[in-house]
């Protein structure tokens, strides 16, 4: 279902993007400022998905509703009892990926907890359309408050990168000026992370079409938005060397989406962290495939990588 869902969201986006383009073209020759805010706008702008639940056979999930930020609310679930394992989707994502590393967390004695982040699923209610990696920071935070301590977390993509800045304390560790709270991880298992914010802006000006011209000030207004002066103080490359838990990065290198680098350097900068290549399974067919959840459950087990292949 998930990547059925992920497919009509790609095929829809697909055909209206000449339209998308030949919009930016023509606004950034009438109104280059407007051009530039509008595409700092729909950089933020997740494409719509339906809210689903994530479905585990022979497991019911606790649905939990958690306030955040005012008016809005946080979609969670929970499985099991025991030490807590926080699954964090991506970009465009929601809980439901993940499901497919519920049923062998909790069979290994784990409380398993995931959520839709804001502007994604379940959590669009008193929230705008938009969201953004520090404000995923924030829900991440909001979750762990409801729920309690974590052993664990396994995250996808720009949830990687939200949880990495999580645990190194927030957007106020990074160079913001939010409140700075670390929280702690004995396992991370990172899954096609992106390490480089602002790589993603500059490939989604191209996309759009802005002009090569106003993608500076596309830059300006996304930094205003996010509320930090520098983009570089949200690489996660850079808040690597600082975290203490142990890390399992999993990245195919011809992933389309997210450079193999990012999650090559990720690896490299985190203390003992540790590489697998997953090849030929793309940007997100780690959230499909039995062997990969197998080897990251063994991973936040502790037990034997290759335990997960018998």
């Amino acid at each position: 279902m998930a990547q059925v869902a992920s497919e009509n969201s790609t095929n829809v986006r697909m055909s209206i993007l000449p339209i998308v383009r030949f919009a930016f073209r023509a606004l950034g020759e009438l109104a280059p400022e407007a051009a530039q805010k509008g595409a700092a706008r729909l950089f933020f702008t997740p494409f719509g998905r339906a809210p689903r639940i994530p479905r585990v056979a022979g497991l019911v999930a606790q649905s939990m509703i958690l306030p955040f930020e005012g008016e809005g609310r946080i979609h969670a679930f929970g499985w099991g009892t025991g030490p807590v394992v926080l699954l964090v989707h991506g970009w465009e994502g929601d809980a439901a990926q993940l499901s497919g590393f519920v049923a062998p967390l909790v069979a290994e004695g784990y409380r398993v907890v995931a959520f839709d982040m804001p502007a994604h699923g379940g959590s669009r209610h008193g929230l705008a359309p938009r969201t953004n990696v520090v404000q995923m920071d924030a829900a991440i935070h909001c979750v762990i408050d409801a729920v309690g301590p974590i052993h664990a977390v396994v995250a996808h993509s720009l949830g990687g990168a939200a949880s990495v800045l999580a645990l190194s304390g927030g957007a106020g560790g990074a160079g913001g000026s939010g409140e700075t709270r670390k929280i702690d991880a004995r396992k991370v298992v990172l899954l096609a992370p992106v390490a480089e914010p602002s790589h993603f802006v500059r490939r989604a000006a191209a996309v759009v079409g802005l002009p090569r011209e106003l993608r500076p000030g596309m830059l300006r207004h996304v930094r205003a938005q996010l509320g930090i002066d520098d983009l570089e103080a949200l690489d996660v490359r850079r808040l690597a060397p600082s975290m203490s838990g142990e890390l399992l990065v999993m990245h195919d290198p011809e992933d389309d989406d997210v450079p193999w680098e990012h999650g090559r350097g990720i690896a490299e900068a985190w203390p003992g962290g540790r590489l697998e290549r997953a090849f030929g399974l793309g940007h997100a067919g780690m959230l499909r495939d039995r062997e990969s959840i197998a080897r990251a459950v063994a991973f936040i087990d502790g037990a034997p990588l290759w335990r997960g292949l018998l």
